[in-house]
């Protein structure tokens, strides 16, 4: 409505709806509202869903004539492209951007769009570098799978990412990143290596399948293979079965019970195959041989264990979580 009323085809509001708003309209489609909520929070203030057309008109009201709301609408829509990437990676050109973006969607963690605005924003503007905003992106998920996997409460994400938006330093901006990440306390805090090892050794992640499936395919690619694996049809599968079976019961002894209920869910008995339906309760000498060859490098470990137990999966779960340290640090290079 700042511009002029178009009486006419080619009009002022016309043009400007067809070059800023209907774009933007045509690329995100029915996840609009949520863009324009999250551009709303890029500088740090809630914007709550019955709020977004509020938040608007008051950021635009600012602009003092119609040209400065023009330059305001190309940043909006600037935004929406780099939006649209983010709720679809593969459209990112960028190979090591796409991957993060999709780990991004597959450990849930969208809250942070708001900061990606503002951090694409500088990255499209030649302000920042690729490398920088790999390393943002590369610790932000560090933030978030350390906080998953010891259960700290999710409810203060929000808050966290305003904070982050007000404060947000585009100098050095993996720096000032890490820098707030650790340094949070209470329900905004980062786990530390010791916290992070210690719960990824002994938490039951299986029942949160999608993120437990985006850890162990995450920690097969840090093998770094010349020839990956495909990973796109890959399941996991318990090691020690979810039913156990009298050969189950057996291997495991006297304990069978307090093991299965300690150990069945946790990291050092899942693994990732292509078998999943083969292997179901199958004794472990008949996995290992079914996994004789496997492309896994997880599963390849298995080969050298004559028995699987509460020992074994532990020492496992201790080797994954040195991998996951290094996975997830948050130690910038």
């Amino acid at each position: 409505m700042r511009f002029q009323h178009s009486t006419t085809a080619g009009g002022d509001q016309e043009v400007a709806y067809e070059e800023f708003w209907r774009p933007m309209e045509t690329r995100l489609n029915s996840v609009m509202p949520e863009f324009l909520r999250h551009y709303g929070m890029r500088n740090g203030k809630n914007v709550r869903k019955g709020d977004i057309y509020t938040a608007c008109k008051f950021d635009i009201e600012k602009a003092k004539d119609v040209d400065a709301v023009k330059i305001h609408l190309s940043a909006m829509s600037s935004a929406a492209l780099s939006y649209q990437k983010f709720i679809s990676p593969e459209e990112e050109v960028d190979p090591r951007v796409s991957r993060r973006l999709q780990g991004i969607l597959e450990l849930d963690s969208t809250v942070s769009y708001p900061l990606l605005i503002r951090i694409f924003k500088d990255w499209k503007d030649d302000v920042i570098s690729i490398d920088q905003v790999i390393q943002c992106l590369d610790l932000l998920e560090s933030f978030y799978v350390r906080r998953l996997v010891c259960g700290v409460p999710t409810n203060a994400l929000n808050k966290i990412t305003l904070e982050l938006c007000l404060a947000y330093q585009e100098s050095n901006v993996q720096h000032w990143l890490q820098e707030k990440i650790q340094n949070g306390s209470g329900t905004r805090r980062c786990p530390n290596d010791e916290e992070f090892e210690q719960n990824l050794i002994v938490q039951r992640i299986y029942p949160r399948r999608r993120i437990a499936r985006y850890m162990l395919l995450a920690l097969e690619e840090s093998f770094k293979h010349k020839e990956p694996v495909d990973t796109s049809s890959a399941t996991m599968e318990h090691i020690m079965p979810q039913t156990l079976t009298d050969s189950w019961r057996s291997e495991l002894g006297e304990k069978h019970s307090e093991i299965h209920d300690a150990w069945l869910d946790t990291i050092g008995n899942l693994t990732l195959t292509g078998y999943n339906a083969e292997l179901g309760n199958a004794s472990f000498s008949d996995k290992k041989e079914k996994l004789q060859n496997t492309h896994f490098e997880l599963s390849r470990g298995l080969l050298s264990e004559d028995s699987w137990g509460a020992s074994q999966i532990e020492a496992r779960g201790k080797a994954l979580a040195k991998l996951a340290l290094r996975r997830w640090s948050l130690v910038l290079p």
